[in-house]
């Protein structure tokens, strides 16, 4: 007998409004991936599930209602997100068309920050700490920053007092496409860390342990800004150059441009001094990149 299809994500969407789940589609499937990825052995499936009614599962009316739900989510979804774990069939974040306005890029925005929320929340399930793989805090260090560019978007896009051009919205649209690219990268490294790790592979740890709460950090505390922050003309090309610290007393370098484009580096700094050398370079070696043109795909470094 022919086994029947698995349940597409538009039932699993579907059925979840129909539980009046609290946690977008989106959002429940990276939940489901980091609980598959985490190396808290004891996280069950049906725990995973209820971590997307904020522990607590809906009343069922029945036994067949709790089988109409569980069989999607567990004998359905959770099989198949559980295929990710090979390397050769990464995970990949939700896609959807959005429209290049201060909303649609919005929508995106939050799309992106409760997917990773919900990776990490997963991961971590009920556990404040985890000491994984060096490889594995390392890029949620990464996944951090990522968060944190979404949630400042969030924010931004939201302000109707902050103006907008169709221009600007162009390139959030193609930063949030890279960042979505190197979210992915970083959520498959942690999944394949992980795996090794549980496999009992000599897998080199971490020296720390990752803390949940610093993951997602403060939201009232800003980053220190260096006193270096300023504005600097290179070759007739002006640009605001913002270095601030990342929790982790390292310092980010961001370019902001002629067109207001953000040009964030994935490298983060030991001083603000190095931070600021590097901006320089830059703007001496490659002045047309930060003039008024669009943002290139080499531009988050």
């Amino acid at each position: 007998m022919k086994k029947p299809e698995p349940p597409s994500d538009q039932a699993i969407a579907q059925l979840l409004e129909r539980f009046n789940c609290p946690t977008p589609f989106a959002a429940a499937r990276a939940v489901l991936m980091g609980s598959i990825a985490s190396p808290v052995l004891d996280l069950s499936p049906v725990a995973a599930v209820e971590m997307l009614w904020d522990g607590v599962l809906p009343v069922f009316e029945s036994a067949g209602d709790a089988q109409a739900l569980f069989d999607p989510l567990i004998g359905g979804l959770w099989n198949r997100l559980a295929t990710h774990q090979n390397s050769r069939h990464p995970f990949r974040l939700v896609r959807v068309p959005f429209a290049i306005t201060p909303l649609g890029l919005q929508s995106l925005a939050l799309m992106r920050q409760q997917e990773i929320a919900g990776f990490v929340d997963g991961l971590f399930g009920k556990e404040a700490q985890l000491h994984l793989p060096e490889k594995a805090h390392q890029s949620l260090q990464t996944l951090s920053d990522a968060y944190a560019m979404f949630s400042g978007a969030v924010e931004l896009l939201a302000d109707d007092t902050k103006p907008t051009t169709k221009q600007s919205l162009l390139e959030f649209s193609r930063h949030a496409q890279q960042m979505t690219a190197i979210s992915e990268a970083h959520i498959n490294k942690v999944i394949q860390a992980c795996k090794r790790a549980r496999a009992h592979h000599a897998e080199p740890m971490a020296m720390t342990p990752m803390d949940k709460d610093a993951f997602f950090g403060e939201p009232d505390e800003p980053f220190a800004t260096s006193p270096l922050s300023q504005r600097l003309t290179r070759q007739g090309v002006t640009v605001q150059v913002e270095i601030y610290e990342d929790g982790q007393g390292k310092w980010i370098l961001e370019v902001v441009d002629q067109e207001d484009a953000s040009h964030v580096w994935s490298e983060h700094f030991v001083t603000d001094r190095e931070a600021l050398a590097a901006a320089i370079q830059a703007l001496e070696n490659e002045p047309l990149e930060f003039a008024a043109n669009p943002v290139r795909s080499h531009d988050v470094h």
